[in-house]
């Protein structure tokens, strides 16, 4: 279950890079790697008026943090359809070793209370 729950939070993003107004429009989330190799993942990229902010989930709110654009090396949107891939793959495979653990009997070596 471990598993099939961390690759379904997975999210696979485009190899080629992004300008911040292509990100922006699109509405989906991003990555951004800084000149100094940080990454940060925001929901989505808003414009306002000719600021750019990075739109960052922090329980049900959501948080607004300016973006640099001297400070950007380069921007990348996820990939949905990778994205579901990975995610559905990772369940499938989930499954299908618990299933497998299932039926090959697999004990725990502990029999019934009160035999030796």
């Amino acid at each position: 279950m471990t598993i099939s729950v961390l690759f379904g939070s997975c999210h696979v993003y485009q190899k080629v890079p992004v300008t911040l107004e292509e990100a922006s429009v699109s509405g989906n989330r991003v990555k951004i790697i800084t000149a100094d190799n940080r990454k940060h993942y925001y929901k989505s990229i808003e414009k306002t008026d000719s600021l750019y902010y990075g739109l960052e989930e922090s329980g049900l709110d959501l948080i607004r943090k300016p973006i640099q654009k001297a400070e950007i090396k380069k921007i990348q949107v996820i990939d949905k359809s990778k994205s579901r891939l990975v995610s559905i793959a990772g369940v499938t495979v989930s499954v299908g070793l618990l299933v497998g653990l299932i039926s090959s009997g697999v004990t725990t070596g502990a029999g019934p209370v009160g035999s030796f």
